[in-house]
């Protein structure tokens, strides 16, 4: 008898592994958001055009870097930023900036929520809501998968809309409007909220806000979709740095602010009982004999936690573009803090988003100035990038999502 059931287990335990290995070795649909009225910002105006479509998809088959050629999923204008569902069966788009005019002259932002064929990839649309608020640059949905989280940089703003059950968008349930400016007059004439990301607990929302200089804390009710303000209910950057996007370990220790302008990374303790942070660290990438402007745009932490990845978008004068790279530090497995690996060129002009694949075997990178998505291979035991053959030409790409594949 003992025999019989030491077999089970051990049937159980491979079936499990199989299992595992699955879906970790499995093929992903990959989601590339677009802009498609224009490239670029320049000076609070919308630069260049564009011949992108909308959403795009390409199956990527992880052991062995294999990616299909991209094909358009969903027609939609400026598919800014994506964001998949915990249940993988809807995505959701923003369209920042309907009419490409510019964050001073936009008048509404909107969200579309999709139902994925996961066999084919494709997206069919649910329905079509505005987000609350103008220039929507950033989306997150909280931990239940019940409310959608939006960062409205235009009208200075960040809000929450319901998610039904049958994915579609609902009703707002939150609003906040953020007030003030920043030491830049050019870049932070007023509030301009860039991102919005729950803690692991779900408990509270942190959203970073470029115009003012400051990391705001919320606590949010999940059970209602509300937000309100937290004690104390801000962290304050430095004058001028610009925080863009944020992301906690997956350990729910620590956080990590980008700040676009400055192109630090504050590291911050994060007291999950208080709801509060204690920064320890600048770390930078940007070289301190650099003349020039700097614009960092993301951040992502490796799936083994061991590596921190950011992207750097940098000019030294009109049309000089350069030198984008992406920077990879280590991460100090107990006290949070960041040490530089390398920097690696994006393979391409203006790295404005980048994703790791779910395995954490490559570096998705999209170039939005010279339209393309380079990738690279990850070396898991250093962080250190290699680029690979791989290189796809998509018009504008600005925000890369991934998804397991159908059979």
């Amino acid at each position: 008898m003992k025999k019989y059931l030491c077999l089970l287990i051990l049937l159980s335990l491979a079936i499990a592994s199989v299992h595992g290995q699955s879906e970790t070795t499995g093929d992903y649909w990959v989601y590339f958001g677009t802009y498609t009225g224009f490239t670029y910002m320049k000076e609070g105006l919308a630069a260049g055009g564009s011949r992108s479509k909308g959403i795009y998809v390409s199956r990527f088959h992880p052991a062995t870097g294999e990616l299909s050629r991209p094909a358009l999923a969903a027609e939609i204008t400026n598919p800014a930023f994506l964001a998949i569902h915990p249940n993988h069966r809807f995505l959701y788009a923003v369209t920042e900036d309907p009419l490409s005019l510019g964050p001073n002259f936009d008048h509404s932002s909107y969200v579309s929520a999709y139902s994925i064929d996961s066999a084919t990839g494709k997206l069919h649309l649910l329905n079509t809501l505005t987000t609350g608020g103008t220039s929507t640059c950033y989306l997150s949905i909280d931990k239940t998968g019940h409310y959608l989280m939006f960062a409205n940089f235009g009208s200075s703003s960040v809000t929450i809309l319901r998610i039904k059950d049958d994915g579609s968008v609902g009703e707002q349930t939150a609003f906040m409007k953020h007030v003030g400016s920043g030491k830049d007059t050019a870049f932070q004439s007023k509030a301009h909220p860039h991102s919005i990301d729950v803690s692991l607990d779900n408990k509270y929302a942190v959203v970073s806000d470029l115009g003012v200089d400051k990391l705001f804390i919320y606590k949010f009710d999940a059970s209602t979709g509300a937000l309100s303000p937290d004690q104390p209910p801000f962290v304050q950057a430095e004058a001028g740095g610009g925080p863009r996007h944020f992301t906690f370990d997956s350990a729910g220790k620590f956080g990590y602010s980008l700040h676009e302008m400055s192109g630090y990374i504050t590291v911050l303790a994060w007291d999950a009982a208080s709801g509060s942070f204690t920064k320890i660290q600048d770390a930078t990438s940007l070289q301190a004999d650099f003349i020039g402007a700097n614009d960092s745009a993301e951040i992502a932490i490796h799936p083994n936690g061991k590596f921190l990845y950011e992207s750097n978008r940098r000019f030294r004068g009109p049309d000089m573009w350069g030198p984008d790279s992406i920077a990879v530090f280590a991460i100090d497995p107990i006290k949070g803090t960041l040490t530089a690996v390398e920097q690696v060129p994006p393979g391409g002009t203006m790295p404005r988003n980048f994703a790791i694949d779910p395995t954490g075997s490559y570096l998705f990178a999209a170039n939005e100035l010279s339209g393309n998505v380079a990738v690279f291979k990850i070396d898991t035991l250093t962080g250190r990038l290699s680029p690979t053959k791989t290189d796809l030409k998509i018009d504008v790409p600005v925000c890369i999502v991934f998804l397991p594949a159908g059979k």
